[in-house]
C-alpha cells in the first residue's frame, strides 16, 4: 500500500465516521492516551523507586517499562486477533458482557454461601469444621475490604484453603466488578482435583475454563479429516484457551507464566485478560529460585498497572519480601497495607485444633546423620507395633525404589505400596483409592491394615490421605509441613484409647543422591542450617516446633541462592531481568555497530527474553503404557491404521490417564516404539509392573 494514497484517506473517513457517531476525534484519542501513558509512567516510576538499591532501582524502572510494552501489545493483538477471526464467522465467538458476567457471579456466590450456610447450621459440628467456617468468615471480610493488591492467605493445611479461596474471589468479583476469576496452581493433580470441587459447588461449566496443556491437546492432526460437530468443538475449546474469555479460569502455573512471559501470539493475548482480575495462585511456596525475581516485578506490575487483586494461598508462606530478595514483592493493598487476609495471632489463635502431627528429628545434633536402609526399616518396624500405618517421602525415585523393595521383603503382615509418577495417572489414582479406603477403616473399625506407603513428593499437596506416622526425607520446611497434611489429617488416630497427634519423623537416607536436584538440595540446606541454628540438639523422643522455623528458613534460603533467583540466559551470561531492563550488554553492542548514535526507541530484547524462558525444562514425551486400557489401546491402533484422525483424538483423549513422561534417549529406546504417522510413543507391555510401573534395571530416573 502507499501511504499518501490507501493510509491518510483511511484514517480521515475513520475520523470522519468517529465524529459523526458522537465519538471523540482521533486526535482528541490519542491525546487523552498520552496522559494515560504519562500516569501510568509515574506509576511505574513510584513503584521502581521503592528499591533502595540505586542499580536495582534502575533496572527495575526499564523493567516496568516491557511489562507495559506486553500488556499493550496484548491488547492489541487481542482486538486484532478477534476481529481477523469474526471477519467471516457467524455468530461471532462469544464475548460476555459486563451484566452477564456479574449475574454468573452472583448466582456461583449465592451457592458458596448457601454451601457455608449449611456447614454453619449443623447440629454436630467438629471443632476443626468450625474453625474452618471461621477462617472461611475472615475471608469473607476481608474481600468486601481488599481492593487492589497483593495478600497473603496462609492457613494450615486441612483448613479447606481452595473452598475458602472460591468465596473470597466470587465476593471480591462482584464488590469490585471484577473481569475474571484466575485459580493457579502449580501441581497438574492438584489442579484436576480442585476443578472439580470448583465444578461441583458452582455446577455451571459454561461459565469454567479449565486449561492445561497435555500431549494430546498439543498434538498436530490434520483438521481436514475432523467431522463437522468436532471441528466445532475444538474451534470452540480452543478459542477459549488461546482467549480466556470465560468469567473463571482454572490453570497451571506452567500455563500463567507462560502467559506473563513467553513469545507465543495465544501466550501475548492472553495477558491482557489478567488485568482487572482476582488471582488466587495455590501452592505458591513450590515456585522454583530461578523464576522468582521476575514472578516479584510482575506481581507489583499487575498490582499497581492491571488493577489485579492476588491471593498467594498456602500453608508454608514464602518470605518474598524478604531484604534478600534483589527484587521483593510489595504486599498488601495500593498503600502496601494489610497484607494478611487472616492476621498472624488470629490464625495461630484458631489453629490449635489442626496442630495434629509432632515433628521429631532423626538427622543428629548437627543434622547430618544418615540412615541406612536397614536402619529406616527398623524404626519403622517400632512404630508400627503400636500405630496401624506409614508413610515415607523421599526425594528421588531410585531411593523410592530401593527402599520399598528392601521392605517388601523385610516386612511380614504389612503391606508395602509403591508411588511415584513413573506409574500412570490412571495407575496412581486407583493404589490411592485403594489406599484411602483401608485408611479409613483403620480410623472406623477394630480390624486394622498394617500399611506402609514409599512415595516421592507427587503425595504432598493435593492427596487428601491420613496415615498415622510420616517419615520425611529432608527437604524445605516448606515441604516437612505440607507433609505433615498427610498425618492425622482430621485428627481421629486413637492410640490406648484415647486421641493422639500423628507422628512426622525428619530423616537423611543413605540411597539418596541430590547432587543433579539443585533445588531439593539448596532447600535441603537451609532447612539443615535452620534446624541446627534454633538449638535443636535433642535426643530424637523430643518434639520440635517447625513452624517457628519457616523464616529462618526461608531467609537462609533466599540469601544462600540470591544468585539463582534471576532466570539466567546462558547463551549471553545475564539475566532475563537485565534483558527486559536496560539490557546493557545488547545497549553496548548496539551503539559498537551502529556508530551513527542514534538511539533505539527501546533497549529491551524483548524476543530474546521470551524464546529462552522455561518455567520447566522440556525434553519429556509422554509415551502411552498398557494398564486396564487394553480395549481402547486396540481400538486406537484400529483407528489409526484405517486413519481416523476424528477417532484418533477421541481415543487419545481418554488416554492421557494411561501415560507416563519420559526422557527420551538411547537407553530407554529399545523399550518404547513409536507410531510415526501420529507422532505417538508407546511402552512394550513387558516393561510395565502392576506394582511399580515402568521399570527397566538402572532406567529408573530416566521417568519424570
Amino acid at each position: 500500500y502507499h501511504y499518501n494514497n490507501d493510509v491518510v484517506p483511511f484514517v480521515q473517513k475513520f475520523d470522519f465516521n468517529l465524529q459523526e457517531q458522537a465519538e471523540k476525534s482521533i486526535t482528541v484519542l490519542i491525546k487523552e492516551a498520552y496522559k494515560e501513558f504519562e500516569i501510568l509512567y509515574n506509576k511505574l516510576i513510584k513503584i521502581s523507586d521503592k528499591n533502595l538499591d540505586k542499580k536495582q532501582r534502575k533496572e527495575e524502572k526499564e523493567y516496568y517499562i516491557s511489562c507495559l510494552t506486553r500488556l499493550c501489545l496484548s491488547i492489541l493483538k487481542d482486538a486484532d486477533i478477534y476481529d481477523s477471526a469474526n471477519v467471516f464467522h457467524h455468530p461471532k465467538q462469544y464475548i460476555w458482557a459486563d451484566h452477564d458476567r456479574k449475574q454468573a457471579w452472583e448466582d456461583a456466590s449465592a451457592k458458596v454461601e448457601n454451601m457455608y450456610f449449611c456447614y454453619e447450621s449443623s447440629h454436630e459440628i467438629s471443632e476443626i469444621n468450625k474453625k474452618r467456617n471461621e477462617f472461611a468468615r475472615l475471608a469473607k471480610d476481608a474481600a468486601y475490604k481488599n481492593g487492589d493488591g497483593i495478600y497473603k492467605l496462609e492457613l494450615p493445611t486441612g483448613a479447606g484453603k481452595t473452598k475458602i479461596g472460591l468465596r473470597y474471589a466470587l465476593i471480591s468479583a462482584i464488590e469490585y466488578n471484577r473481569s475474571r476469576i484466575f485459580y493457579i496452581t502449580a501441581y497438574l493433580s492438584v489442579l484436576e482435583q480442585n476443578a472439580s470441587e470448583i465444578r461441583s459447588i458452582i455446577d455451571k461449566d459454561d461459565i469454567i475454563l479449565e486449561h492445561h496443556s497435555n500431549f494430546m491437546e498439543d498434538m498436530v492432526i490434520d483438521k481436514t479429516h475432523v467431522g463437522e460437530d468436532d471441528s466445532l468443538e475444538y474451534n470452540h475449546t480452543s478459542y477459549l484457551r488461546e482467549s480466556w474469555e470465560s468469567p473463571i479460569i482454572l490453570t497451571t502455573m506452567v500455563q500463567f507464566f507462560n502467559t506473563l512471559f513467553k513469545e507465543m501470539p495465544s501466550s501475548i493475548r492472553r495477558f491482557c485478560k489478567l488485568i482487572n482480575s482476582v488471582i488466587i495462585i495455590d501452592e505458591v511456596q513450590s515456585l522454583p529460585l530461578k523464576v522468582l525475581s521476575n514472578f516479584n516485578l510482575m506481581m507489583n506490575f499487575m498490582k499497581e498497572i492491571m488493577n489485579c487483586n492476588i491471593v498467594h494461598c498456602t500453608a508454608t508462606q514464602p518470605v518474598l519480601d524478604s531484604e534478600a530478595m534483589n527484587h521483593p514483592i510489595y504486599y498488601g493493598n495500593v498503600d502496601n497495607e494489610h497484607a494478611e487476609i487472616v492476621n498472624m495471632d488470629t490464625r495461630i489463635k484458631l489453629s490449635g485444633c489442626f496442630q495434629r502431627v509432632d515433628f521429631f528429628n532423626l538427622t543428629g545434633n548437627d543434622a547430618c546423620k544418615i540412615m541406612s536402609t536397614e536402619d529406616l526399616s527398623n524404626h519403622i518396624s517400632e512404630q508400627l507395633l503400636q500405630l496401624d500405618s506409614c508413610l515415607v517421602v523421599l526425594n528421588t525415585k531410585s531411593s523410592v525404589l530401593k527402599l520399598y523393595e528392601y521392605l517388601e521383603k523385610a516386612m511380614v503382615g504389612v503391606e508395602v505400596v509403591y508411588l511415584t509418577t513413573n506409574l500412570c495417572a490412571a495407575h496412581r489414582l486407583d493404589i490411592i483409592t485403594t489406599l484411602n479406603n483401608k485408611l479409613k477403616q483403620n480410623r472406623i473399625i477394630a480390624s486394622k491394615n498394617k500399611l506402609v506407603c514409599i512415595s516421592t513428593q507427587l503425595i504432598e499437596a493435593g492427596v487428601d490421605v491420613d496415615f498415622d506416622v510420616v517419615y520425611r526425607s529432608l527437604a524445605g520446611i516448606d515441604s516437612l509441613i505440607q507433609c505433615a497434611g498427610r498425618c492425622n489429617r482430621e485428627g481421629k488416630l486413637i492410640l490406648d484409647g484415647e486421641k493422639t497427634h500423628g507422628r512426622l519423623y525428619i530423616i537423611r537416607y543413605s540411597e539418596e543422591n541430590l547432587t543433579m536436584l539443585h533445588d531439593i538440595k539448596s532447600s535441603s540446606d537451609a532447612s539443615e542450617y535452620a534446624i541446627r541454628s534454633i538449638g535443636y540438639r535433642r535426643e530424637s523422643n523430643e518434639k520440635i516446633e517447625l513452624e517457628k522455623l519457616q523464616i529462618l528458613y526461608y531467609n537462609k534460603y533466599y540469601v544462600s541462592n540470591r544468585n539463582k533467583l534471576d532466570y539466567i540466559d546462558k547463551e549471553k551470561s545475564c539475566t532475563m531481568i537485565e534483558e527486559l531492563g536496560r539490557n546493557d550488554q545488547d545497549r553496548s553492542n548496539y551503539y559498537i555497530t551502529n556508530p551513527s548514535n542514534k538511539k533505539p526507541m527501546m533497549y529491551q530484547a524483548f524476543k530474546t527474553a521470551a524464546e529462552n524462558f522455561k518455567f520447566i525444562e522440556e525434553g519429556t514425551t509422554g509415551v502411552i503404557v498398557q494398564y486396564k486400557n487394553q480395549d481402547l489401546l486396540e481400538r486406537l491402533e484400529q483407528a489409526m491404521n484405517d486413519k481416523d484422525y476424528d477417532s484418533v483424538k477421541v481415543l487419545l483423549r481418554k488416554l492421557q490417564r494411561y501415560s507416563v513422561n519420559v526422557y527420551l534417549s538411547k537407553s530407554i529406546e529399545p523399550y518404547i516404539y513409536k507410531h510415526n504417522d501420529f507422532d505417538v510413543w508407546f511402552l512394550l507391555n513387558e516393561y510395565y509392573d502392576k506394582k511399580k510401573g515402568i521399570i527397566t534395571t538402572g532406567l529408573v530416573d530416566l521417568f519424570v
